[in-house]
């Protein structure tokens, strides 16, 4: 993934999450996942649904106007799985260009050059990547191999 997204290195990768992306997929776990929705939407669908450029430019207004409400917590009584997908990828490269604004170290997206249709593509399939991982559950020791709770190692019988 840290290749796809243009990253030299995992860590490099992993810096870049930290600063932007991890509280938007907080958000969209506590949104979404966290219910037991597992609907996908068509990704062809998804694509042509998320007007990237003027998605980011009316969040990066609401930011500057000091709006974060209507950014952070907006309605989404009526929101369907595309509308949750849509908020992940606006939030995170909204953040990223907003930091390139300012020249602040971390905005790394906003500076590859891709298209607004790459861009959202491939955020897409990073949520996607994103969203395998949280569902194989982080690993409990620092290789991220998954312990046996309540078994030994040896006999694999429950203690």
């Amino acid at each position: 993934m840290a290749a796809r997204l243009g990253f030299q290195s995992v860590s490099d990768l992993e810096e870049w999450e930290e600063e932007i992306v991890l509280d938007h997929f907080a958000n969209f776990i506590f949104d979404y996942l966290a219910h037991g929705y597992t609907v996908q939407p068509d990704k062809r669908e998804l694509v042509e649904y998320i007007d990237l450029g003027k998605a980011v430019a009316e969040r990066i207004t609401m930011l500057e106007q000091r709006r974060f409400e209507q950014v952070l917590d907006p309605d989404k009584s009526d929101w369907t799985a595309r509308d949750h997908y849509k908020q992940f990828v606006v939030g995170v490269v909204s953040d990223d260009l907003w930091l390139s604004m300012y020249d602040i170290d971390g905005a790394v997206i906003c500076k590859r050059g891709w298209t607004a249709r790459a861009t959202t593509i491939k955020m897409v399939k990073y949520l996607e990547f994103l969203i395998q991982e949280w569902r194989k559950g982080a690993g409990d020791t620092q290789y991220g191999e998954k312990t046996m709770r309540g078994r030994t190692p040896r006999s694999g019988r429950r203690n």
